[in-house]
């Protein structure tokens, strides 16, 4: 692309006319350039060096054509410019013509963005136009209807005197109510999905930091009492069933002192996890505790037991022997038939009834109006009290809520998220812990074998034979051995 400009100069200064020019495009820094040659190659010192033809391409001759009819001839304007001087003169002409066209594309880029500025204003305002002022008729045609694109058209087109600044809108009233129903229902739309967008972002987030701090909870309680804390989570919503909100208000409210007394009988890192008791021991507790009178009837014990008898206490409940239940007294009955459960801060006494290598003992919830620890010694009411134990005479006021036991393995204290299990198989799956650890058990007391090597085809050598021999038999065997060796 070459950038010509033509001289219109009608020789006014006395120069006569200008001569044309032509410039390649992107020889701007070229022609900028003060000087690009090494003036003293060239001979001068200080003189300043001029770019040459090659960046200043004249479009018309020099005159030097008219050499051969006058050897004297320097050109139409005479012996007072030099070929040198010329030559800078374009050169002049040619910068400032090249930065005034700048000037004009800049000059140009502003008007069209104002004048599309000004159409977008008045597009805003030809949408806010109400149906009676743009209306022209009542009823809507090909002919008489404009577009969108013609209403741009025409905001495109120059203002003048006869033209006045207003556009002229011919709609039809069906065409604007259409256009103000659309727009009034995009806002709708807009605004009652970013206000339920809103809500329910909202209603997420309290969720999980509710969730969060029952988490975080259970996380520093079993750190600070060394214990690995299982827990269900669905029992932590909204929507748990009732037992499962009773079971998380009792271990919220004496989860702190159960783990403290809990973790002074275990050596090293226990498990502490829900009980995964029948539905119906769950009813019958339930209506117990709906039967009390007192709000804080509510109360923690300790009961140890052997680790064979979890899958049937877990299905069905704590019970009192005899009965026709199929039960006999193990640990004796000194203040009769009942379920014995020990105070919390006697969780010693209960492990010293805890049996099985996972040494589980039972955090009960037991329901008993009366303070048991202030109560004094003797029988009141289904409880007999003790200095250091508690004894119900009713089934139904005790039922297992958590399950302690021992670790299995190298484990880390802290909080550990339950698998949901379905309820008809937590005994299956209890007895199955079981029977892994008893495996467990064995194998660790059973002495280990030492390695065996790689089988070869070699027989077995005959074990060597102790039989003492005499001295007459002893010289023949050791004479015959040395006339077998070679």
């Amino acid at each position: 692309m070459d950038l010509c400009l033509d001289g219109c100069d009608s020789g006014l200064d006395g120069l006569g006319p200008s001569r044309g020019w032509s410039m390649k495009h992107g020889h701007r820094k070229r022609l900028d350039a003060a000087s690009c040659r090494n003036p003293k190659k060239m001979g001068k010192a200080s003189e300043e060096v001029g770019l040459g033809r090659s960046a200043a391409k004249r479009s018309v001759n020099t005159g030097s054509r008219n050499a051969w009819r006058d050897p004297s001839y320097l050109g139409k304007y005479g012996c007072d410019y030099h070929p040198q001087t010329r030559r800078n003169n374009l050169r002049r002409s040619m910068r400032e013509a090249v930065y005034q066209s700048a000037e004009l594309e800049s000059d140009w880029e502003d008007c069209v963005i104002l004048s599309l500025e000004h159409v977008g204003s008045l597009e805003a305002k030809w949408e806010d136009l109400e149906v009676a002022s743009v209306c022209s008729s009542t009823t809507a045609g090909f002919g008489t209807a404009s577009t969108a694109s013609d209403f741009g058209w025409e905001f495109l087109e120059p203002i003048t005197p006869s033209r006045p600044c207003a556009p002229k809108i011919d709609i039809s009233p069906w065409q604007a109510a259409l256009r103000r129903a659309e727009r009034g229902a995009k806002e709708y739309v807009a605004k009652v999905v970013n206000v339920a967008e809103g809500k329910r972002k909202e209603s997420a987030e309290k969720k999980k930091a509710a969730l969060s701090n029952e988490a975080k909870f259970l996380d520093d309680l079993g750190r600070l009492h060394r214990a690995r804390v299982h827990y269900d989570d669905a029992s932590l919503k909204e929507a748990a069933p009732s037992f499962e909100k009773l079971r998380w208000g009792f271990f919220k409210d004496f989860g702190p002192s159960i783990c403290s007394a809990l973790s002074s009988c275990y050596d090293g890192v226990w498990h502490l996890r829900p009980a995964p008791i029948d539905k119906e021991v769950q009813r019958v507790f339930m209506d117990a505790h709906r039967a009390s009178k007192k709000p804080d009837a509510l109360q923690p014990a300790l009961h140890g037991t052997n680790q064979s008898n979890l899958g049937s206490i877990y299905s069905r409940g704590l019970l009192i022997p005899g009965n026709h239940n199929g039960l006999r007294v193990v640990n004796g009955s000194a203040y009769g038939l009942g379920i014995y459960t020990a105070y919390v801060h006697q969780a010693s006494m209960s492990m010293n009834y805890s049996r099985g290598p996972l040494r589980p003992v039972l955090v009960c919830g037991v329901i008993d109006e009366k303070s048991g620890e202030t109560q004094p010694m003797g029988r009141s009411g289904d409880v007999y009290y003790t200095s250091h134990a508690r004894i119900f005479y009713k089934e139904e006021l005790v039922a297992p809520l958590f399950e302690a036991t021992v670790s299995g393995g190298h484990a880390t204290a802290g909080a550990v998220l339950l698998p949901p299990v379905r309820p008809h198989r937590a005994r299956c799956l209890a007895r199955l812990r079981v029977r892994a650890l008893e495996l467990a058990e064995d194998r660790k007391s059973k002495p280990k074998k030492g390695l065996k090597g790689p089988r070869t085809r070699l027989k077995p050598k005959p074990a060597a034979s102790t039989k003492v021999l005499s001295s007459a038999q002893a010289f023949l065997a050791r004479r015959t051995v040395r006339r077998r060796q070679p």
